[in-house]
């Protein structure tokens, strides 16, 4: 794994980090111990995804920890997310790299099982089957852009797969069986081989994500991915299967009889078992099951509500966890191809977007979320934890509260003295709905005025990927890293790289973003030695664009119960590591 030097992120306050020291110590204080359940409830109605092919949130990837592995990973870490990036072994017990660096030969450990609707062991083979769904048209892979670059024969072999109707399983097993990807092969069970085209530096880390993750093509092949059938019966490769799932009650996941502790360097699996609750329904409801021992943390409560933080910090209580994320809030525009309203042709131009971003007060957003302690104020799109990073912000003011004055000259160069009305989308959760009233309020003392659209938690992915629906901007755009330090190419060379995330169906947030400058520096960052500078200059240049409008950077916040006695938290969840949380018996 490539050295990576961590940039520190913009200064707390020093009498937090004073409080925060003393709120970490005393969670460590016990000895871990088997055994237990750990209880978690969640504030939405049910996975937004429980498969790995289509798992791509920080609460999915929680879950999935348990119940699948990969060929590396990270072993979580009790200080914070940032320390988090030391990749290790997982199913692979060793790999071999070509000297060119395109060719990675991975041998696997021994004794490792599939649990749950079959205990077979895993063979390389499962891992090329989980590789070739990713183009199912039924369900495509949910980050298909790292692989579009990184693995030989891949945009070949799916744009064949899209020419196979949706709705017919037999069709999709057929194509699967009868095609190859030249990039993936398994020479015998215990042999994978991953060729890529090019060289890529974060080759392993990519390769550490849940979308790689061995599936048994004996029962995959049965179910559509994802669906409420497959969830309850895809095999589990990690200490955990499923032993039942009630979608929208409960989820429960029990220690597999066959996971071998001494195969898994990652996952110590301290609790017996797992218990989801669907049932909680509102972030106070949540609160309450944690408090009074019901539950034991959270699932989908992105940050407690300001009141419970601002409690635990003045009891300095060791129940309450926080560190530096990566993670950031942003201000989407609807950039879809074809797609046009008033708003968005205004968007289109330089100088409304920059007028955006003046009117934006990042101070006044910060408190809303709870102060220093939950966020700090973003002016672009690279975070503090993540290569390349270097404090940039192309339009600044002062204190990060906005500058109307300065964004109303801007709109009146751009044709509009007035101000502009625009279709503002929001989810409607208590956090992101205070997002949207301060930016309403804050944003019209520059002359531009939101008309807010609620989209509800369960449609909202649907809502903004469709070219019919009535929307300029979404107030609510989030990412956290899909590792911490070298997972630029997530952002930079993904998400608002056109080469590697064409505009069209399944394209994130629909930003639609094309610089052809930017993706000659990600395709000169791919293979290079040291990507960071590289990154920091594509950063300056896609910052000062403005594909997007950067509100804040989040710290990540948890709460337990009292019966948690060994927190960790996990870089590719971005929150709790559940397979190394110990509880008290």
């Amino acid at each position: 794994m490539h050295v990576t030097v961590f940039l520190r992120a913009r200064r707390i306050a020093v009498s937090f980090l004073a409080a925060y020291t003393a709120l970490c110590a005393p969670a460590f204080a016990d000895e871990p111990k088997f055994g237990g359940t750990l209880h978690i409830a969640s504030l939405e109605a049910d996975l937004d995804a429980f498969d790995p092919l289509t798992g791509y949130s920080i609460e999915s990837w929680e879950i999935l920890r348990a119940t699948t592995r990969q060929l590396v990973t990270y072993p979580g870490s009790p200080i914070g997310l940032k320390e988090d990036t030391t990749l290790v072994p997982d199913l692979a017990k060793s790999w071999d790299v070509s000297p060119d660096g395109k060719t990675y030969t991975f041998h696997l450990k021994d004794d490792i099982f599939f649990s749950g609707s079959t205990e077979r062991k895993i063979v390389a083979g499962d891992f090329v089957y989980g590789i070739k769904r990713f183009c199912d048209p039924n369900k495509q892979v949910a980050a298909i852009n790292y692989f579009n670059l990184v693995l030989s024969g891949f945009v070949e072999y799916c744009k064949d797969f899209s020419k196979v109707p949706t709705g017919d399983l037999a069709a999709s097993k057929a194509f699967i069986d009868s095609h190859e990807i030249s990039g993936v092969s398994a020479p015998d069970d215990k042999t994978l081989v991953i060729h890529s085209d090019t060289k890529n530096y974060d080759f392993l880390n990519i390769l550490s994500m849940n979308f790689v993750s061995p599936v048994a093509p004996e029962i995959a092949s049965k179910y559509f991915p994802d669906s409420l059938e497959s969830r309850k019966n895809l095999p589990s490769s990690g200490p955990y299967y499923v032993a039942s799932y009630d979608q929208g009650q409960k989820l429960v996941l029990k220690k597999a009889k066959n996971f071998k502790p001494e195969s898994d360097e990652a996952r110590k699996a301290y609790v017996d078992e797992i218990d989801v609750d669907f049932t909680a329904n509102s972030e106070d409801a949540v609160v309450q099951k944690i408090q009074t021992g019901e539950a034991d943390l959270s699932l989908y409560l992105d940050a407690p509500p300001r009141g419970t933080i601002q409690q635990y910090v003045s009891k300095n209580s060791p129940y309450l966890h926080a560190t530096n994320s990566g993670s950031a809030n942003f201000i989407t525009i609807n950039a879809q191809k074809n797609v046009t309203s008033e708003g968005i042709e205004a968007l289109r131009k330089p100088e409304v977007r920059q007028a955006l971003s003046y009117a934006v007060n990042r101070a006044h957003l910060v408190q809303s979320q709870g102060g220093s302690i939950a966020a700090v104020p973003l002016s672009q799109i690279i975070t503090s934890t993540i290569s390349g990073y270097e404090q940039f912000d192309p339009y600044p003011t002062a204190g990060n509260k906005g500058d109307p004055a300065k964004a109303k000259e801007l709109l009146a160069k751009a044709g509009y003295p007035n101000g502009i009305t625009l279709d503002a989308l929001y989810r409607t959760n208590a956090q992101n709905e205070t997002i949207a009233v301060t930016l309403k309020e804050d944003l019209a003392a520059a002359g531009i005025t939101l008309n807010l659209i609620p989209a509800p938690a369960s449609g909202w992915r649907a809502y903004i990927q469709d070219p019919k629906s009535r929307w300029d901007v979404f107030l609510n755009g989030s990412f956290s890293p899909d590792w911490q330090g070298p997972s630029t190419r997530m952002l930079l060379g993904g998400w608002l790289n056109s080469d590697a995330a064409p505009c069209g169906t399944g394209n994130v947030y629909a930003i639609c973003y094309s610089n052809p400058e930017l993706n000659k520096l990600a395709a000169e960052a791919y293979p290079s030695d040291n990507a960071t500078p590289l990154w920091t200059k594509a950063d300056k240049i896609v910052s000062t664009d403005l594909p997007w409008i950067p509100l804040f950077e989040k710290r990540k916040i948890a709460i337990t119960s009292d019966r948690v006695t060994h927190w960790t938290w996990s870089s590719l969840a971005v929150q709790a590591d559940i397979t190394n949380i110990a509880v008290k018996n």
